[in-house]
């Protein structure tokens, strides 16, 4: 089998990284006062910052956020355990270029610093729909609801990760930890 999953926010929890770190620069550069409207779906919401801060924050932020970001508990050993009874896994990442000196450096070096088995990397993705189709992944792991329908038009199978800003996405299997993926696998494809 081959499992194809994104990074940010599903093995790493990288918005809520990007909130701490928002409010913290807002703070210590800017001199303002922090988180404004804490319910937001947008962190320059939240901040109350014009959108065009976002690009500035990003450039002077994104590569520490993704370096520092938390890893979801129970992603090491999830995967490492679906790698080691023979899936392959393949890590289909949205980070650009844009504010990332080398995003696939980067994630390489956070896999590997985390000890996570992997067959392939790929990072500048689109709609992630092609690195699936052309790998022949059998099930995709993701926190984004358009990622999971791209990938889900393509025949493929399609987990949602919970993540405060898809709470009421309806229309994809849901899964709110790493133990709940590996039992969804294990009921549906070891059976």
């Amino acid at each position: 089998m081959v499992i194809g999953i994104d990074m940010d926010d599903t093995i790493c929890s990288t918005n809520e990284f990007i909130i701490k770190e928002a409010d913290r620069y807002d703070k210590e550069v800017l001199g303002g006062s922090g988180i404004k409207d804490i319910n937001a779906y947008e962190f320059t919401e939240m901040m109350g910052w014009p959108k065009e801060m976002k690009g500035k924050f990003f450039a002077d932020r994104l590569e520490y956020i993704m370096d520092h970001a938390e890893i979801k508990e129970d992603a090491v050993d999830v995967i490492n355990k679906l790698h080691d009874e023979g899936n392959k896994i393949i890590i289909i990442s949205f980070r650009k270029d844009k504010y990332l000196k080398d995003p696939y450096k980067l994630t390489i070096d956070y896999l590997n610093r985390y000890g996570i088995k992997y067959d392939k990397v790929f990072v500048n993705t689109g709609t992630k729909a092609d690195e699936c189709r052309e790998n022949n992944v059998t099930l995709f792991i993701d926190d984004k609801e358009s990622h999971c329908e791209d990938v889900l038009n393509e025949g493929i199978d399609v987990l949602l990760f919970t993540n405060a800003y898809n709470h009421d996405e309806k229309r994809f299997n849901r899964v709110d930890n790493w133990n709940q993926i590996y039992d969804y696998i294990k009921e549906k494809y070891y059976g």
